[in-house]
């Protein structure tokens, strides 16, 4: 018999990248959708949860991929019920009945459950969320993890890739370079840029491992958002000259962001996984990107 993934969120950049991965080795794949509808997807909402229920109870997977969440950072600071509804109370919905049908939960989550006082973060140090976002994704892991010992909640952050229409960082300054515009870019922000497809690839990968609890799943390098936003007009042959140099504090954001932050890697590695530094994964993106 197949094995069913379900992976929920699949048409966003780390969900399709999964269910590209994970059907690559052989898994029978069912993606969902919120608002952006694509081919082959079937439509959930996370605030429905007898349709959450529903769904996994029909499907029976394997294994549940929950990548999906209101990941707009200021949002979240805006309708904090919101946030806690689809960040923490549906992925516990989620894992409990995938617990229940006999599969496993992978949960996507972020750096923002630190501070980003003393980064970059290995997967046993502190969490200390300053924005509602972390917190409702902090609980989110939390939820998940005790809804079953075998689940796994995958950290990440600064997740880029090539495809028109999405708004992560490399795809923002792409755009808004290649017409002209110029664009503020934080010069006191530090994390770990990570390319969504080997994020997909990881996470395939990590189905057929026995991990559970907390991974990171990021790229090697550290660095400041600023240097990576040259690095990648340079890589895509964009005017370096309209990226200007800003700090957080300028750009008037309504949410705290981390600033020393980054996750560290090495138990990934220590599993054999090991995903591209950001000159091979930007390279990988102007591949994508050319005409």
């Amino acid at each position: 018999m197949d094995r069913v993934a379900l992976v929920v969120g699949a048409s966003g950049q780390v969900g399709r990248e999964s269910s590209r991965a994970l059907a690559a080795r052989g898994w029978s794949v069912v993606g969902t959708y919120r608002t952006r509808p694509a081919n082959g997807l079937v439509p959930l909402d996370l605030l429905d949860e007898a349709a959450l229920r529903r769904t996994v109870r029909e499907l029976r997977p394997a294994l549940l991929v929950i990548s999906s969440a209101l990941t707009n950072v200021d949002l979240c600071e805006e309708e904090p019920a919101r946030a806690e509804a689809m960040n923490a109370r549906a992925p516990r919905v989620l894992a409990e009945a995938c617990r229940d049908a006999g599969g496993r939960t992978f949960f996507l989550s972020t750096e923002y459950v630190f501070d980003g006082e003393r980064g970059p973060y290995g997967e046993d140090d502190p969490a200390c969320p300053i924005s509602v976002y972390g917190a409702t994704k902090l609980e989110g892991e939390r939820c998940v993890l005790a809804a079953a010992p075998g689940n796994l909640c995958l950290r990440t952050t600064v997740v880029y890739s090539f495809r028109p229409g999405d708004k992560n960082f490399v795809m923002q300054l792409r755009d808004r370079l290649s017409r002209g515009e110029r664009m503020r870019v934080p010069a006191d922000q530090v994390s770990t840029p990570t390319y969504a497809p080997d994020l997909g690839g990881a996470v395939a990968a990590l189905a057929d491992r026995d991990a559970s609890g907390v991974l990171n799943v990021v790229g090697p390098d550290v660095l400041g958002r600023l240097d990576f936003a040259v690095r990648a007009a340079h890589v895509l042959a964009l005017p370096e000259n309209l990226l200007e140099r800003v700090s957080t504090a300028e750009l008037g954001q309504r949410a705290r962001r981390p600033l020393r932050a980054g996750l560290r890697s090495g138990r990934l590695r220590a599993l054999g996984i090991e995903l591209r530094g950001v000159e091979a994964g930007l390279a990988a993106f102007a591949r994508e990107a050319a005409p």
